[in-house]
């Protein structure tokens, strides 16, 4: 098999990230194996900081292109080692003109798709970089590139790859390790994962391969230990993942079966016994684990089984307790489809293409068996039949584009951390239903994983969600959203297909997330009346835009430099004058309702 490695090392940025020590070393590494693995050093690309010249997405860029079609390979793998952040469900490599430079990024939800759509066989993404949410409104608005080129053929699917340091909302450690004298850090996950491909762990090669299933395994029982070995507690903890999009026969690393593999370098520190990983008991629940648990069974099963607190990690508690508090929640009883705001004080609404009555009203809906109520404002639309969107500005000026459907109540709402989420309910729905119970109790975990950064799917807990949607008819699109994106990052492109279909179905209007996710823009024309609404309802659909949109009019793609950055997509003062301008003159006049916010 001809292969390929594009190895990129970034020490320090232009943001207040603070610089790291062992990137270089990291690369090292990397480019040992890589040699030892026979990849000629033609095929062997390291672009790194370390001679005092900065990395740009050009520089990488140039040399994927090179090995895709200049000198194409079957198995190309890009492996880095820096910076990292989260935005939404966008991730991105920080390069050294970041944060200042927006574009100075690799956005890794793009390259991912563009390399699932092109044309290497196999391709694996190594990202030894935090995938902690963004802090700051610099890193917040980076854009990045991706650095796969965009495919001709839309409809292919690779084997793609994609090993993680840590899991999503947490930090890839540098560690200080005693060497002589003194201490020197080391990229622990890299530390490992070069033990692991360079066959130092004989129960990971089968047949001479090292294929991404057992290796995903290994590394997420390794890295702990390597932490336990050198001396860290139990409590400072770094939990690799990894997404494997490959077939069966896929593999990263080949041995010589004839050949004794090589040992690891230097003594490896015995591990006392007692200070192993088995020692400290049951490894806790994790969000993930949680939220897996939850699709996979109704409230009710007697097989869902939710251990106790102590048995959970901390974010796990945390999503639980907000899950829980946000159950039985009363549904606002208002007597027409409309839109209800909770948490927010709301300048206007602006409903496009309606030409019906907008009544204003107040009220206030409390929880199932609680004296506890929050204050609402609603606005309802008695002449809504087909679907519509909403404008709605907030008091500061910023807003939202929301759909509003015939029979139903949009809502949303801020909880206390100023985090925003939308949902639907039927009209005239009652709380104490059992359809009811199963969709607060279902959207409650996935909304507020999702919050957190720690929503993902793989096909089984897909499988599971999917059944639980269609028993309760998708009576929440909102929630179909949130699934399609993650489906989206375990290749389940048929899965998306299946929702965007039914919806249309049940709702008589596309919803542009769904459309973008299933691919569709990159055929048809587009019309933003034919979309509902006409722009992505969650930002991570901004995000993709430069691979899924790219055939979009221009006036569209510019509107993403106003999303605040959100989980759903929400706009500066200046994004919602630019959105509303590029609205009506393909909508018309549109009917516009203000008010000011009612005195309780």
């Amino acid at each position: 098999m001809d292969r390929a490695i594009v190895l990129i090392g970034v020490s320090e940025t232009r943001g207040r990230l603070g610089r790291l020590e062992a990137v270089e070393s990291a690369v090292d590494l990397m480019e040992q194996w890589a040699r030892g693995q026979g990849i000629p050093a033609d095929r062997i690309a390291r672009i790194t900081d370390g001679a005092g010249e900065p990395v740009t997405t050009y520089q990488i860029s140039r040399w994927v292109r090179h090995f895709v079609e200049q000198d194409p390979v079957e198995q190309l793998i890009v492996y880095f080692s820096g910076h990292g952040s989260m935005d939404g469900r966008a991730e991105f490599w920080h390069l050294s003109d970041a944060p200042n430079d927006l574009n100075a990024a690799v956005n890794l939800v793009v390259s991912l798709d563009a390399a699932l759509r092109g044309s290497v066989r196999h391709v694996v993404f190594i990202s030894d970089a935090c995938r902690t949410v963004s802090k700051g409104v610099p890193q917040a608005k980076l854009h990045g590139a991706g650095i796969f080129p965009n495919p001709i053929d839309d409809d292919g699917s690779r084997g793609v790859d994609v090993f993680y340091a840590t899991r999503l909302g947490a930090p890839a450690l540098e560690v200080p390790v005693r060497v002589g004298a003194n201490d020197v850090y080391k990229a622990a996950y890299t530390e490992v994962l070069f033990e692991v491909l360079r066959g130092a762990k004989p129960h990971v090669v089968t047949g001479g391969f090292i294929r991404p299933w057992p290796l995903k395994r290994a590394l997420q029982t390794l890295v702990p230990e390597y932490l336990r070995v050198h001396g860290f507690p139990p409590a400072l903890n770094q939990d690799p993942d990894a997404h494997i999009l490959s077939g069966d026969e896929a593999w990263v690393a080949r041995f010589d079966l004839g050949v004794p593999q090589s040992l690891p370098h230097g003594p490896r520190p015995s591990v006392d016994p007692a200070e192993s990983p088995a020692s400290f008991g049951v490894s806790p629940l994790s969000a993930e684990a949680l939220v897996s648990r939850v699709l996979c069974h109704p409230v009710d099963d007697a097989s869902l089984e939710i251990p106790p607190l102590h048995a959970m990690t901390e974010q796990a508690r945390d999503v639980l307790h907000k899950a829980v508090a946000a159950v039985g929640e009363g549904v606002p009883g208002l007597e027409a489809s409309g839109l209800v705001v909770i948490g927010q004080r709301v300048q206007g609404v602006r409903c496009l293409e309606y030409d019906g009555a907008i009544k204003p009203r107040f009220g206030s809906v409390g929880a199932s068996g609680s004296t506890d109520t929050v204050t609402f404002r609603a606005w309802e639309f008695p002449d809504l039949w087909t679907p519509k969107q909403a404008l709605v500005q907030l008091r500061d000026g910023s807003g939202l584009l929301v759909p509003i459907f015939n029979g139903c109540i949009a809502t949303l709402k801020w909880d206390p951390e100023g985090r925003m989420a939308l949902h639907y309910d039927p009209l005239y729905a009652h709380a104490d239903t059992d359809d009811m119970r199963q969709l607060q109790w279902l959207r409650a975990v996935v909304a507020e994983a999702a919050k957190q950064n720690v929503f993902e799917v793989d096909k089984a807990s897909a499988q599971a969600l999917d059944e639980r949607m269609a028993k309760l008819q998708f009576l929440d699109p909102a929630l179909a959203l949130y699934a399609a994106y993650a489906y989206r990052e375990i290749g389940e492109i048929d899965r998306i297909r299946a929702l965007r279909d039914y919806l249309f179905q049940r709702l008589g209007v596309h919803l542009f997330d769904l459309a973008l996710l299933s691919r569709d823009l990159l055929r048809g024309p587009y019309t933003p009346t034919d979309f509902m609404p006409a722009t992505p309802l969650l930002s991570t659909g901004w995000v993709l835009m430069d691979a899924l949109g790219r055939r979009l009019p221009a006036e569209l793609r510019s509107l993403r430099q106003y999303d605040t950055g959100q989980l759903w997509a929400h706009y500066s003062p200046q994004g919602v004058q630019r959105l509303a301008g590029w609205l009506e003159p393909s909508t018309g006049q549109a009917e516009a309702y203000s008010m000011s916010a009612p005195t309780l």
